[in-house]
């Protein structure tokens, strides 16, 4: 994969008493590493189209990435796309509620930060859409 250079990233906002690095480059760079078909690379991807390394500092992009990483995993978990063959077995279910409180509490953190507060509403939305999006199938929605 060719090298990852981002420019224009957005310093802290000012008044922030939060410690991070104002150049995400490194994190961008260590996703810019995976081969093409995986979490990461798709995640950094998408980042880059809809140009958030230029709307977020690299702790944001850190929260969305652990966010999305657990929307993920809930999709995952909720449409029985894991080992289980496509079936959804009751005695999991502690772990579905487990990854679902993570992912909520992750999406929340991203949320609560000063670059998602200063997104425009459109952009919020693509972001929503792509990165923190989890749906049950209908066909999941009820125990077989």
């Amino acid at each position: 994969m060719p090298n990852v250079r981002v420019t224009g990233a957005t310093p802290p906002r000012s008044g922030s008493n939060r410690v991070m690095k104002i150049d995400g480059q490194d994190f961008l760079e260590k996703l810019a590493k995976f081969p093409a078909n995986t979490f990461e690379a798709k995640f950094l991807r998408h980042a880059m189209q809809l140009g958030l390394v230029k709307g977020l500092v690299a702790e944001e992009l850190r929260l969305l990435y652990r966010a999305s990483f657990r929307a993920v995993l809930c999709n995952i978990a909720f449409n029985g796309l894991g080992g289980c063959h496509g079936q959804i077995k009751p005695e999991l279910e502690f772990n579905r509620v487990r990854l679902e409180t993570e992912f909520m509490a992750a999406r929340l953190r991203f949320y609560s930060c000063a670059g998602w507060q200063h997104l425009q509403r459109t952009k919020r939305l693509e972001v929503q859409r792509t990165f923190l999006n989890v749906m049950v199938a209908d066909e999941n929605l009820r125990w077989k």
